[in-house]
């Protein structure tokens, strides 16, 4: 192979890309096996990381080494080490910064990927194996991002309500993380949790017995409350609605007079036709490689301007939106108190 400096920088771009793909698993891999955690305590050799862990000292040794030469870690003679930044990164999930969550997510929802030919050629899509697996690893951050959000600026008046205790809806709730996540900081308040899949069964089991929660096996779609609740949310699960605009209604209907509904949403830029991106546009670059894994469900992220004719038509005030990062957005509105 010619030397590297003569290469263009289409072809080191590309170069890159399967880097990044091999970094993903050894970062998900060294979460999930508590390797990273194990280096975080002290300095480490290979021999002692395996031997500590119970784990092949071969795989270890080739974990450490790929760890080294992907920045993950640093390396002291034979020592290895994780600095304060990488440690946050990786392993903090209440961090503005944690990015482990992804990058597992990453690594789990490729697991699936070799289906994505049949998809291209056939359209078929494909129920993932791992699903709810990465959403728990991806969701993590995404919740710590909302508690954080709404103690700020104009929507203070959320965590305020909380605070005071109010009733809750989570559209959508999966494996109860959420819910569980609120409860632990605002015990005044009370939650209903709704779910169409088996995932139900392990949201009912993650909620502390005798707590004021409700956890109910049924879709948004379906979905017949009348205005029992100051705050409806849904995180991360609208896109994969079949009847987005029956949800939200359904939503309306769900709340009281001035209630707020919030949604947690990746969206795609207005004009989302795909091109090239600049370097600085990293966090466009993301969603936008992403939409393969949703399309591979059959399903579509969809865009600010989208979203904000949904609610409009739903009934709602003009919305908020506060990008938490990686076109991940925080989107805000009310129902009309009149």
């Amino acid at each position: 192979m010619p030397l590297w400096k003569t290469k263009n920088t289409e072809f080191k771009k590309l170069w890159r890309y399967s880097i990044g793909f091999y970094a993903v698993w050894v970062a998900h891999v060294g979460r999930r096996t508590g390797l990273f955690e194990t280096i975080a305590r002290h300095p480490i050799s290979a021999k002692e990381l395996a031997a500590q862990s119970s784990f092949n000292f071969d795989a270890v040794d080739v974990w450490c080494s790929a760890a080294v030469a992907l920045g993950f870690v640093k390396a002291r003679g034979d020592k290895i080490f994780l600095t304060a930044t990488m440690r946050e990164i990786l392993l903090d999930k209440k961090s503005a910064n944690f990015l482990g969550g992804l990058l597992s997510y990453s690594a789990l929802r490729s697991l699936d990927y070799g289906w994505l030919e049949n998809r291209i050629k056939a359209g078929n899509t494909r129920e993932m194996t791992s699903t709810f697996d990465a959403i728990v690893e991806a969701t993590d951050w995404d919740h710590h991002a909302f508690l954080s959000a709404i103690t700020q600026g104009k929507i203070r008046s959320i965590h305020t309500l909380l605070s005071r205790g109010c009733r809750v809806l989570d559209v959508g709730c999966g494996t109860g993380t959420f819910i569980k996540k609120l409860l632990e900081n605002y015990p005044r308040s009370s939650f209903v949790g709704i779910e169409p899949s088996e995932a139900v069964f392990d949201a009912k089991e993650m909620v502390p017995k005798g707590k004021p929660v409700k956890i109910l096996r049924q879709t948004g779609e379906a979905m017949n409350f009348d205005n029992e609740f100051d705050i409806v949310y849904l995180g991360e699960s609208l896109y994969a609605a079949s009847d987005k605009l029956a949800i939200l209604i359904n939503c309306n209907r769900a709340l009281k007079k001035g209630g707020t509904i919030t949604i947690v949403e990746g969206l795609l830029p207005d004009n989302n036709y795909v091109k090239e991106r600049n370097d600085h546009d990293e966090e466009s670059q993301l969603i936008m490689g992403m939409q393969i894994d949703f399309s591979l469900q059959g399903y579509r992220f969809m865009s600010k301007k989208e979203i904000r004719k949904l609610l409009k038509d739903a009934g709602f005030s003009r919305p908020l939106f506060r990008d938490f990062g990686g076109s991940l957005y925080l989107v805000t509105a009310w129902k009309h108190s009149f």
